[in-house]
């Protein structure tokens, strides 16, 4: 797992990052990311790292 939240963390497109979790962990819904992520996917990493995990957060609760 820390290899694909790492490959999100470091990943320019949002999109792309949010698929590359969704796939690892079976998750078919974009609502939490469509309120979760930013239209625009920041340069910071550890902003992208921040917002992923708010997003995981989320989902969670979500789910459960």
């Amino acid at each position: 797992m820390a290899n694909l939240l790492e490959q999100a963390i470091n990943c320019n497109d949002g999109n792309r990052a949010a698929k590359i979790i969704q796939d690892a962990l079976g998750i078919e819904s974009d609502d939490m990311i469509n309120h979760c992520f930013p239209k625009r996917w920041p340069d910071d990493r550890r902003r992208r790292a921040h917002i992923i995990g708010y997003w995981l957060q989320n989902e969670t609760g979500f789910l459960a």
